[in-house]
């Protein structure tokens, strides 16, 4: 599933300094010359209405270089934080991005003043975040955008469509039986029963077996998500 930071907005879920470094020199420099480099590490959990949360194979990383005195004042550090974080396409308005950033202006704050005050020239302060975020998916919206996407391309069999890897049909679409409401499947529209045992693509969208195996000879996308399955 292509998931990008115009359509959704990621929570944040968890934080944690994953590694700190320091940058040390021989000769004293003023504080306020001492250089942040924050580095952070965004994973992806998803939630889906049908089949619960699963972690997406998505991952994000993004360097920001500033000035110590910048998590000095409150307002300039989540002036400078805010923008990041708003590339990335989390939500900022969050408690929890709230206490992430105080977090993070503490942690460097804090670690910096020990350095200094035991003795150390501290040139710069390398920070290694990782932080879990997660979003809902709203499949009733995805499957209409998909599936007019896919109608298209379908259509498009002759002109450049490539087909899926012919021996990652077999070895990554896998058996389920449906147990619950797994709604339809979305190449014929008719309904996946319980008791059925349907295909399951690697990004836990279902289909019938036969539809989704026809469709992957044509092309080697998921019909609703666009998963990109592998090729010759």
């Amino acid at each position: 599933m292509e998931l990008d930071s115009n359509s959704y907005h990621y929570n944040v879920v968890s934080h944690h300094i994953h590694d700190l470094n320091i940058r040390s020199q021989t000769s004293h420099i003023p504080s306020h010359l001492v250089q942040i480099e924050l580095r952070v590490d965004v994973d992806l959990r998803c939630h889906d209405p049908i089949i619960g949360f699963y972690d997406h194979p998505f991952f994000q990383q993004q360097t920001l270089c500033f000035g110590l005195n910048i998590l000095r004042n409150h307002d300039r550090a989540h002036g400078v934080l805010d923008a990041m974080f708003l590339g990335l396409g989390i939500n900022i308005f969050s408690a929890s991005y709230d206490i992430m950033i105080q977090d993070i202006i503490e942690g460097g704050l804090g670690t910096t003043n020990r350095i200094l005050n035991s003795g150390y020239y501290c040139k710069a302060l390398n920070l290694h975040y990782k932080i879990l975020v997660e979003t809902e998916i709203d499949q009733e919206a995805l499957m209409t955008t998909a599936l007019a996407e896919s109608t298209s391309e379908f259509e498009s069999i002759n002109y450049g469509m490539v087909a899926a890897k012919e021996s990652s049909i077999g070895e990554m679409l896998k058996r389920v039986r449906v147990d619950g409401d797994a709604g339809n499947c979305m190449i014929c529209l008719e309904e996946l029963e319980v008791g059925y045992e349907a295909s399951r693509m690697p990004c836990c969208h279902f289909f019938h077996g036969d539809c989704i195996e026809k469709w992957l000879k044509q092309s080697h996308y998921c019909p609703i998500c666009r998963f990109e399955m592998p090729t010759n």
